[in-house]
């Protein structure tokens, strides 16, 4: 049985989020499978850390309350490494990154024989993979980013994902234009995905007219706050589109357009979130988000895990996982035939109350 305990926030960082974003110049949907790819950041992977039986799992997530998206990864890998015959203790520290360092030395304390982090950046807890290191036990990112310390990081095809939703929005404009972008460069995944969407913009010759860095802590309402400037300042014809890194802050600034009445201003997301693919089954100006394999990426992790477990290190320090474009067409009846969320309720979606991370 997994045992799940949130601590309290002591710091308010922002909490960096876990978005997703798009694929290749074609904008055709991606399959899944895993590749080891030797990314910006990947290294070697020392082979000592996988010479010792894997039995109990340590998950230390910063975000698991916080975003929808670290929340079902977690609850994936959950599932699947308990099935797998692992036992699994989850801790959620609440957006603090801090308290990821010292609960990672915790967890070597408590006897865990692998840690698993629930996204974060590897660059903030430098205390508890120095730790890890020292005692030579394998660290594993869902969605993190690669480091000295990190066995491996199993996360989506980021440059996949940035270049695939931009062709969307560059396809939806009619090819030419000027938008605005709203990304996140603190977290690895997210710079990753937005540095290969600007690529491909800059090479269409579609004008960036802002280049915003959000809020992952109030990812939703500081994108609606911001758009909503943005359509004042910008009038109509001034702009034509809002590419955002993940769909918690797509959907804030897909809300301010509504409710300005700026419906000819596309909009692009990613992550692929109940409330993302509902928006875009109904065919407005929301018109793509691109899913991040979070069953792709848990189901990978487990098996990582498990050949480490049996004295096989990775090959590579970062394990990429395709994800899939979801457009009108292909989200309609997906939605129809699911319980995908409108944004009319996604707000309780986005904004988890931390006491679902109590004890279950």
């Amino acid at each position: 049985m997994t045992t799940r305990r949130s601590i309290v926030r002591t710091t308010a960082p922002f909490a960096v989020l876990a978005l997703a974003t798009v694929a290749g110049a074609t904008g055709a949907a991606a399959g899944t499978e895993p590749s080891d790819t030797a990314a910006a950041g990947g290294g070697a992977v020392d082979p000592a850390v996988c010479q010792n039986e894997i039995t109990d799992i340590a998950i230390v997530s910063p975000y698991y309350s916080d975003q929808p998206a670290t929340k079902e990864v977690v609850d994936a890998f959950t599932g699947d490494a308990e099935a797998a015959g692992f036992n699994v203790t989850m801790v959620d520290t609440r957006g603090d990154l801090a308290a990821v360092n010292s609960e990672m030395e915790n967890a070597l304390a408590q006897g865990a024989d692998a840690i698993v982090l629930g996204m974060g950046d590897p660059l903030e807890f430098g205390a508890g993979l120095a730790a890890t290191t020292s005692a030579q036990i394998p660290v594993f990112g869902l969605d993190a980013g690669a480091a000295d310390g990190i066995t491996a990081n199993i996360t989506s095809d980021n440059e996949f994902l940035g270049e695939t939703s931009a062709q969307v929005m560059i396809d939806a404009i009619g090819g030419e234009g000027r938008i605005v972008i709203i990304h996140f460069d603190p977290f690895e995944p997210v710079r990753l995905r937005a540095q290969a969407a600007r690529a491909l913009f800059e090479e269409a010759g579609i004008e960036i007219i802002e280049d915003i860095q959000g809020d992952p802590a109030d990812s939703t309402g500081f994108a609606k706050t911001t758009v909503q400037d943005l359509l004042s300042k910008y009038p109509e014809g001034e702009i034509d589109g809002i590419w955002v890194a993940w769909d918690a802050s797509a959907l804030g600034a897909f809300q301010a357009t509504q409710e300005t009445g700026r419906t000819e201003v596309i909009v692009t997301g990613v992550d692929g979130q109940d409330f993302a693919v509902a928006e875009v089954a109904k065919g407005e100006n929301w018109v793509a988000t691109v899913r991040q394999d979070w069953p792709g990426i848990a189901a990978t992790a487990v098996e990582t895990i498990e050949a480490c477990s049996a004295g096989e290190a990775p090959a590579s320090q970062i394990i990429t996982v395709e994800g899939e474009l979801i457009t009108a067409e292909t989200a309609a009846g997906e939605s129809g035939s699911s319980d995908a969320t409108d944004s009319s309720d996604a707000a309780d979606t986005v904004a988890t109350d931390s006491s679902e991370t109590s004890e279950s």
